[in-house]
C-alpha cells in the first residue's frame, strides 16, 4: 500500500476518533481508561488473531476424533482465549463434562502445600533452612531440612510402601498416622540429604504435616483462610478421605478397558495429603495463575524464590523450585506441574514473560493431555513469540506513546520495524474508542501517525 494511501487511512481513523492534543495525557490515564477483562480478552482477540484461530482448530480436532474427556484453558497475555469441555466426565453414563466441574489436582496440589509454607516463612514461623525434625520430632531423618524438602532432594523413602505393606485398618490412615509409621520402621533414606534430586511424594506430605504442626489448623483449613478463602477460589478445597468432616466434591476417575470404562475406587493412600488432594476448577487455578503475578497472597520476592532453580550437593541443577517445575521454552522461562493419580491427569502450566497460561484437567486416564499440552504450547510459541506489534499495543496503553515510540525507533535501527502490523494497532485503536477508552485510542493513533511521519515504517498496513 503505497504511503499517501496509508496517511488517508490514518487521518481517517483520527478524525473518526474526534481527538484533540488535550486528550492526550502519556501514561497519566484517568480511572475510566483501565481496561476491563473483558475489554482484555477483545484485545487479545485483535492482537493475538492468527494464534487464537489455530487453539480453537487444535482443540475442534481433538473434540470431533473424541480423543480427550475434560476441560481446558488457554490464556493468553493474561487475558482467557479459550476455556472448553470436552468430552465426557462419566464415560459410563456419558454424562458431559462442564467447565464448572471440579477436578482431583494430584500433584499439582504440591504448589499449595509449598505455599503454605511460604505463608508460615512469611509471618516468620519457620525458616527454609531448618531441620524437619524441629517440627516433627519423631522423624528419623535428623538432616533433612524444609528446603530439601520443596526441591525433592531430601532422599526420603516413600511413605505410600509402608501404607501397603504395614496399615492393617479399616479406614484410609492421615498424616499423622503415616508420621507414626515412618517413626516406627525407619527406612533408609535413599540418600544423602541435599545430595541429589528425586521426586519424592513423602516430601510435600512431610510438609503438609509441618503446616499443620505450626498452624493448628489442616492443610485444608490453612489454605482456606490465607489462600482459597482471600483470593475467592471458591470452589478449592484440600480432600482427604481421613477427613470425616470433609465431603467429596469432585468427579471421580476413571479408566479405559478394551471396551468401555471402568471407575477408580479411592484407595488407602488418600488418606494423606500435601503431595496431593487439593481439588479445583479451571476458573479458580486461573485466580491462583492471576495472582501469583498479583504480590498476594505470596510476596513477589518470595514468588520468584520458588521459580528459581538451585544446585543439589553433586553439582547438578535442579529444575523444580518450590512446589513449581521449571524449564525454558524458547528461551522463555517456563513454569510448571503435571499432575496423576487414579484416573486424573492435570497440567497446570505458566510463561510468566508473557503472561501464557494453559490449564487441562480430565479424569479419564487419558495420556493425551500433555500432546495437547504441548501442540498448544507450540502454537504460543510459534512465530515470533516476542510480537513487537502486540508489545507496542501495550507499552502505548500502559505507559503512553513516548514509551512506545521510543520502542519503535529501537526496532527500526534493528530492522526489526517491517514486522509491525499497524491493521492491528488500527484496529486495537479502533476498538479502544468504541469502548469509550478515547485516552488510550489517542495515543495509538498518534503512534501511527508519527511511526509513518518518521519515513521508517515499511510495516504491513
Amino acid at each position: 500500500m503505497k504511503v499517501s494511501l496509508r496517511i488517508t487511512l490514518i487521518l481517517l481513523l483520527i478524525i473518526s476518533f474526534s481527538f484533540d492534543d488535550s486528550w492526550i495525557s502519556s501514561a497519566t490515564f484517568s480511572k475510566s481508561e483501565i481496561l476491563t477483562n473483558q475489554e482484555q480478552v477483545e484485545l487479545n482477540r485483535i492482537l493475538s488473531h492468527e494464534k487464537i484461530l489455530q487453539i480453537d482448530s487444535l482443540l475442534d480436532a481433538y473434540e470431533a476424533q473424541n480423543s480427550y474427556h475434560g476441560n481446558i484453558l488457554v490464556a493468553i497475555d493474561g487475558a482467557v482465549v479459550a476455556e472448553r469441555a470436552m468430552g465426557y466426565a462419566d464415560p459410563i453414563h456419558r454424562t458431559p463434562c462442564n467447565t464448572s466441574m471440579v477436578y482431583q489436582l494430584a500433584s499439582v496440589s504440591k504448589q499449595f502445600t509449598a505455599a503454605a509454607i511460604m505463608l508460615l516463612k512469611a509471618d516468620g514461623r519457620l525458616d527454609f533452612s531448618d531441620k524437619v525434625t524441629k517440627y516433627i520430632p519423631e522423624l528419623p531423618y535428623k538432616s533433612v531440612t524444609i528446603s530439601h524438602l520443596l526441591h525433592h532432594t531430601g532422599g526420603m523413602p516413600n511413605y505410600m510402601f509402608l501404607v501397603d505393606k504395614y496399615w492393617n485398618k479399616n479406614y484410609p490412615p492421615d498424616n499423622e498416622d503415616i508420621i507414626a509409621l515412618m517413626a516406627r520402621y525407619k527406612l533408609p533414606e535413599f540418600f544423602r540429604a541435599g545430595y541429589k534430586y528425586d521426586y519424592s511424594n513423602t516430601g510435600y506430605m512431610l510438609l503438609a504435616t509441618v503446616v499443620q504442626r505450626i498452624s493448628g489448623l489442616s492443610l485444608n483449613q490453612f489454605l482456606q483462610r490465607r489462600i482459597f478463602g482471600p483470593l475467592e477460589m471458591n470452589d478449592t478445597h484440600v480432600y482427604s478421605s481421613a477427613d470425616t468432616g470433609e465431603h467429596k466434591h469432585h468427579i471421580i476417575g476413571f479408566r479405559p478397558l478394551k471396551r468401555g470404562y471402568a471407575s477408580i475406587p479411592e484407595t488407602l493412600n488418600d488418606g494423606p495429603v500435601g503431595d496431593k488432594g487439593v481439588c479445583s476448577t479451571l476458573a479458580d487455578l486461573f485466580i491462583w495463575d492471576r495472582a501469583l503475578y498479583d504480590g498476594f497472597p505470596l510476596s513477589s520476592e518470595l514468588v520468584e524464590e520458588a521459580f528459581t532453580p538451585v544446585v543439589a550437593a553433586n553439582g547438578k541443577q535442579v529444575d523444580y523450585g518450590y512446589g513449581f517445575r521449571i524449564k525454558q521454552v524458547n528461551g522463555d522461562k517456563a513454569i510448571y506441574h503435571n499432575g496423576v493419580w487414579e484416573g486424573f491427569r492435570t497440567n497446570f502450566h505458566r510463561y510468566p514473560t508473557h503472561r501464557n497460561t494453559i490449564i487441562a484437567l480430565n479424569n479419564t486416564s487419558i495420556r493425551s493431555n500433555h500432546q495437547l499440552v504441548n501442540q498448544i504450547e507450540t502454537i504460543l510459541f510459534g512465530g515470533n513469540s516476542n510480537d513487537p506489534t502486540k508489545l507496542l499495543v501495550y507499552l502505548t496503553i500502559e505507559e503512553g506513546f513516548d514509551q512506545a515510540f521510543e520502542t519503535f525507533l529501537s526496532l527500526s535501527t534493528e530492522e526489526k520495524e517491517s514486522s509491525v502490523d499497524f491493521q492491528k494497532i488500527i484496529q486495537a485503536a479502533g476498538y479502544l474508542a468504541s469502548t469509550g477508552k478515547i485516552h488510550k485510542a489517542a495515543e495509538l493513533s498518534k503512534l501511527i501517525e508519527k511511526a509513518i511521519e518518521s519515513g521508517q515504517s515499511q510495516s504491513k498496513l
